[in-house]
């Protein structure tokens, strides 16, 4: 039975951090206009040219993965 119930939690678990990842995903490309956003497994993959430099210029940015906690 605590076996059953350890697995149900994990699973719960796992949706929801994805569900996390998406919506983070999400709001970085509708935020970087031009850039790329990828999601693999556990992390979202942002490429495109002059990223850091938007990310040091805009506080937003910044504050996104404040939703990953």
């Amino acid at each position: 039975m605590s076996g059953q119930w350890m697995r149900r939690v994990e699973a719960v678990a796992e949706a929801r951090r994805r569900a996390v990842v998406k919506r983070l995903a999400i709001r970085l490309s509708q935020t970087l206009r031009g850039a790329s956003v990828a999601v693999e497994e556990a992390r979202v993959v942002v490429t495109g040219k002059g990223l850091v430099k938007r990310w040091l210029i805009d506080p937003e940015l910044r504050f996104l993965s404040g939703d990953l906690q």
